[in-house]
């Protein structure tokens, strides 16, 4: 109770006031991804594909969507019986709780090593309340596997003594939903760190090294566990930008060592007053705010000083070696090793985000020397001591723009408005929606709400603002926008080209009018928006009578992107299979769904059907009846030979990897469940073996 006062505290004005909101990455990012799981499960669909992004993207194998993640599982039933509204605020809601959940695990943790009630519930409020959650609240992934932390290290504790399967259980719960809560980096953490621990216990002769295999069988469980989402995210990684990240990365991020003096003062460098467009510092903003409390540090110090040769010594151990990792490139150690990890590590890793760790650490720390100082003080004492330490982090942290923004001065956006405009969304899905299937439509100079939000607007766009982008579709887009390979973000540049047209992009929006519009007419003026028409772009579904056969991509976006290629008599396949005798025809949409489109084609001789539908593994064709080989056209798309005459073409989204990747997930289930039914059966139970090796506990 006195924990969740303090979060509810904390969080007070996101959650009761109806006038402000987490900033940043939620409204403008997360929201979008639940959003699309909520509608295409409210519709009894699995949200497998996309169709709103980049011409289409596998929605479930996009980890940050957290579709295999129960809490958010539970967020979309919860807005569904709400009839689909305040899905932000319940997102919101969902941060708060995770936020909660840190501190009651911390609070657990502290207690199994013998600290005091009054102790525990001092330290326990570090973690929630402190830099860490204070102000990362914006990522919704980054802070959902951080409340894991401290339960996948109280796991750790319990099987210093001997391996036993019911906190082998406990650790892959833990270590399975901080995967699964779909932020890589901060997951990174939790695994990285609970090796750390499991090493410091080792060398403090706390543990013998069968802990290490303790925990490696836990992070077995936990990788069956997440197979479900862990496969099909391994494969888009394989087919997208984030899987080449690591190639140009040459610094691994981290904070600066200046943002140390905020452990201190926590209004370093005015963080604590920052307003939007204000910051000047060469610094992340969110990541120059470590402040875990004047109190906390001085119970930190407590424990050092009075508890040598103790568990304290472990847990300084790692809160070091945890502030050496969140530093990265701050440190010579971290730039020598990062440079020396594989591309695909790199490209995963945030150093930044070992702040989880280093605050638990500290967390951990301050409960040891709170229990120390608090030793026969009366209970008015121990009371006191709890509220100053969560007032004094709830006063320096609470309120801040690094977690809470003014709705007023910024609405943001919903599928019902756009910075608090009504009819920007709703026009555009009239103009897109005169069309089967929609228009789509593109930005030059535009919002980068409109690419990065496609899908909670439910407006299909070319364009897209994701990590896991398509590397495949990115080369074909840089032929009119430019920029550089590792990009994921991209305006049109060239509004003539002949590639754009080939995307079936009908409309281009700007902020303003357009100085150089090309042969676009513009077509009306809506709030902070200019809506132009491209007067001849191309279906989404046609047919060709000539095929250009490539070897490779590379020499296909060379065909592609080259002067004399018409892309709509002709089409690029990398296929010997793909051929077409110059025939002529006819498509007709009749259904055309997220996962399924459904054509009526008549053609006189054999044709080439073209579409602009980004291709990835999982897609699959058949002609009246017969499967059909989907092949790689122009580039990223997917296109079909079909025989003369008229027929009946399917095509449908069917991943191979997700059912044999959820059959992996169900046997580590059953794995799970037989070690904690194990675990009851012989009357295993949880005894306080680390205190009772440590007097001073």
């Amino acid at each position: 109770m006195v924990l969740a006062a303090e979060v509810l505290t904390f969080w007070r004005k996101v959650l009761f006031s109806g006038k402000f909101g987490i900033p940043w990455d939620l409204p403008y990012y997360h929201q979008h991804l639940v959003w699309f799981a909520a509608r295409s499960l409210a519709r009894g669909e699995l949200p497998l594909w996309d169709p709103y992004p980049y011409c289409g993207a596998p929605a479930y194998a996009n980890l940050t969507m957290q579709l295999f993640y129960p809490p958010t599982l539970a967020v979309i039933a919860a807005g569904s019986l709400m009839g689909g509204r305040h899905l932000l605020y319940l997102l919101e809601w969902q941060i708060v709780l995770h936020v909660l959940a840190g501190g009651l695990f911390t609070l657990m943790l502290l207690r199994r090593l013998g600290a005091n009630l009054a102790a525990a519930l001092a330290g326990a409020a570090v973690y929630p309340l402190g830099g860490y959650f204070a102000s990362q609240a914006q990522h919704l992934g980054a802070v959902d596997a951080a409340a894991w932390l401290p339960l996948a290290w109280l796991a750790v504790l319990e099987l210093t003594e001997r391996f036993r399967w019911r906190w082998v259980g406990v650790l892959a719960i833990a270590l399975a939903l901080s995967f699964l809560a779909g932020f890589p980096a901060a997951t990174a953490v939790v695994f990285g760190s609970v090796l750390l621990l499991a090493v410091m216990l080792i060398l403090g002769g706390r543990a013998s090294w069968s802990l290490v295999l303790a925990c490696a069988a836990g992070m077995a469980l936990a990788l069956m566990l997440s197979a479900v989402q862990l496969f099909p995210t391994l494969e888009l990684n394989r087919w997208s930008v984030s899987g080449v990240r690591g190639d140009w990365m040459k610094a691994g991020g981290g904070i600066p060592l200046a943002a140390l003096w905020s452990l201190i003062w926590a209004n370093s460098f005015g963080v604590l007053h920052l307003e939007d467009g204000h910051w000047r510092l060469p610094w992340n903003a969110t990541f120059m705010y470590l402040y875990c409390g004047i109190p906390a540090l001085f119970f930190a110090g407590t424990a050092l000083l009075r508890r040598r040769h103790s568990i304290a010594t472990v847990f300084a151990g790692v809160a070091a070696l945890a502030g050496l990792w969140m530093l990265g490139d701050s440190t010579p150690l971290y730039r020598t090793v990062f440079r020396w990890l594989p591309g695909a590590i790199r490209g995963a890793l945030y150093a930044e985000f070992a702040l989880c760790a280093f605050v638990l650490a500290v967390a951990v720390l301050a409960g040891l020397g709170a229990d120390q100082w608090l030793k026969g003080r009366r209970p008015a004492v121990q009371t006191a001591v709890v509220v100053i330490v969560g007032l004094d982090l709830i006063a320096f942290g609470s309120g801040r723009l690094f977690n809470t923004i003014s709705l007023e001065r910024e609405p943001g956006i919903a599928y019902s408005h756009m910075d608090g405009h009504a009819e920007v969304p709703r026009r555009l899905r009239e103009l897109t929606g005169r069309n089967l299937p929609p228009w789509r439509i593109d930005t030059m100079n535009g919002s980068i709400q409109w690419a990065g939000n496609a899908s909670l607007f439910e407006v299909p766009t070319a364009g897209g603002d994701e990590p896991f982008a398509l590397s495949r579709y990115l080369d074909v887009r840089r032929t009119f926008t430019g920029g550089e390979r590792w990009g994921r973000y991209y305006e049109v540049r060239d509004p003539d080209s002949a590639v754009l047209k080939l995307l079936n992009v009908r409309y281009i929006v700007s902020r303003a009018e357009l100085s150089q519009p090309g042969r676009l007419i513009k077509r009306e003026e809506l709030p902070g928006n200019v809506v132009y028409e491209n007067p001849d772009p191309q279906s989404r579904f046609f047919l060709v009578g000539r095929v250009r056969p490539a070897a490779d991509p590379d020499s296909a976006l060379r065909m592609l992107s080259s002067p004399d290629f018409d892309p709509r008599s002709e089409a690029v396949v990398e296929s010997a299979s793909g051929t077409a005798d110059g025939g002529a025809g006819s498509v007709r949409v009749e259904r055309y769904g997220a996962s399924e489109v459904l054509l009526d084609v008549e053609v006189q001789r054999g044709g080439f059907l073209v579409t602009s539908e980004a291709y990835y593994p999982g897609w699959r064709a058949s002609i009246d009846g017969r499967e059909a080989l989907v092949l790689l056209t122009n580039v990223a798309f997917r296109g079909l030979a079909v025989p003369a005459g008229r027929h009946r073409v399917r095509m449908w989204f069917d991943p191979a990897v997700l059912k044999w990747s959820s059959a992996v997930s169900v046997v580590g289930l059953a794995l799970l469940l037989a070690t904690l039914a194990g675990a009851r059966a012989s009357g295993i139970g949880v005894k306080d073996k680390v205190a009772s090796r440590d007097p001073g506990a």
